[in-house]
């Protein structure tokens, strides 16, 4: 609580306004206060003796109790506090008759009053409104009559309201489907957006914006050797541990350059370096320009005449299409290499056998279908990474939200590319 400026709390009578404890009293820092002053009354009344009500608030106030026309009115003088609160409304409830009658307050002796005086007169007004009576304060002071108008009695009264309904599995299921279809208008939308931005950049070269697509080349293609190669070589060497186990059974060991071969070249050499570009150059993508959106930066380019598309989103896109065959092409030397050393170590194949075996399963076609998935995987994820970032609304918290959708939807769209591929590609 904080004192009102210009109030004491002096002797009595040396001050003819007495002071009030500052403060509003509403529904969310009086509704704790309130519930306990019935259940104390109550013990009270239920046996004086307890060990639980020995404790006496300060009797620092005076009470008279007068019954006159139909009517008790009740003056008090003296200090109303918090600590007192509870032993002042059982004093004024038990001088009540049992009957409704009017209760008149007369408040002009008052010194000292806070929101435990507010809850007492509300609690007070609740008790003599059940009977059918009336409360009213005859007499105060403008210092406690302006503390009481801070009080909003409707609030404190109203019951709380009923917990919304959770919607039901139907609603559920209605509005999942309303916003993916509104995620997929909107991807369809900045498809052709960027489209437009890829041919403008094909038809005039001199308006692309290289420097920015050479540093994201650097950044996606040659920051990213380390981690591809390593996945790569892993993938490889797994896939070559749990083929030697099968084929091993049958005298087949040469097989496992055919299986390690085709396996890495046409589908996880693509696949997983589509994933780690996912991860970090989408998330860098929507982290860079989620930052900028919410920096309104991307508001300064459009109040100045200048295309986001042109200057955000085509050197991006550009970049990662042109480094992701590349890495490619690096992850399926690395993941063969993987291979080659189970395929020695482990099953004593010379080096010369396998690299022959494989180059004899293996057909170009089956390198260059996994250089198309490669092109398409990267269009998607910078596509992805720069329409989460454009969709940030403000503060950190939606830049982290747009960085870890443009993750998972990344990915969720490779795998769905790289299925209707393999299903185009299951003939060929």
């Amino acid at each position: 609580m904080v004192r009102a400026s210009g109030l004491h709390s002096g002797p009595p009578g040396r001050s003819p306004h007495p002071p009030v404890q500052a403060g509003r009293l509403h529904h969310n820092n009086s509704r704790a206060l309130l519930p306990r002053l019935p259940d104390l009354g109550l013990s009270r009344r239920r046996g004086r003796n307890d060990k639980e009500n020995e404790v006496a608030a300060d009797r620092d106030y005076q009470l008279e109790t007068q019954a006159r026309d139909g009517a008790v009115t009740v003056a008090l003088r003296g200090r109303v506090t918090v600590n007192n609160a509870q032993e002042l409304l059982n004093e004024i409830a038990a001088s009540l008759p049992s009957g409704g009658r009017d209760l008149s307050l007369d408040l002009s002796g008052v010194e000292y009053f806070d929101s435990g005086g507010g809850a007492v007169i509300i609690r007070l007004r609740q008790q003599v409104e059940a009977g059918g009576g009336h409360l009213h304060i005859a007499s105060s002071t403008p210092d406690i009559d302006g503390f009481l108008e801070l009080i909003d009695q409707e609030a404190l009264l109203r019951p709380p309201p009923s917990p919304p309904v959770p919607p039901g599995l139907v609603q559920q299921v209605g509005d999942a489907v309303l916003q993916a279809a509104a995620g997929a208008r909107e991807f369809v939308g900045f498809t052709g957006e960027m489209m437009i931005g890829l041919g403008e950049a094909v038809l005039r070269p001199r308006r692309m914006r290289w420097r920015d697509t050479w540093a994201y080349m650097e950044r996606a293609g040659v920051g990213g050797l380390p981690i591809v190669a390593l996945i790569s070589f892993l993938m490889g060497l797994i896939t070559a541990f749990q083929a030697a186990v099968q084929l091993t059974q049958f005298g087949a060991d040469i097989y496992v350059a055919n299986l390690v071969g085709l396996s890495i070249v046409r589908e996880l050499g693509p696949l997983m370096t589509a994933i780690i570009a996912a991860g970090r150059s989408g998330a860098a993508f929507a982290a860079e320009i989620g930052t900028m959106k919410v920096g309104e930066e991307v508001d300064a380019l459009a109040a100045m005449g200048l295309d986001r598309t042109r200057f955000l989103v085509t050197p991006k896109v550009v970049a990662l299409v042109t480094m992701l065959p590349c890495l490619t092409l690096f992850a399926d030397l690395c993941g063969i290499l993987g291979g080659m050393v189970v395929a020695v170590a482990g099953l004593d194949l010379p080096a010369q056998v396998y690299l022959r075996q494989m180059r004899i399963s293996m057909t170009t076609w089956d390198v260059y279908s996994g250089l198309i998935k490669s092109v398409v995987f990267g269009l998607l994820i910078a596509q992805i990474g720069c329409m989460r970032g454009l969709q940030a609304r403000s503060g950190a918290e939606s830049v982290g939200r747009s960085t870890t959708s443009a993750i998972v939807s990344g990915i969720f769209l490779i795998i769905v590319a790289d299925a209707i591929f393999t299903v185009l590609f299951h003939d060929w």
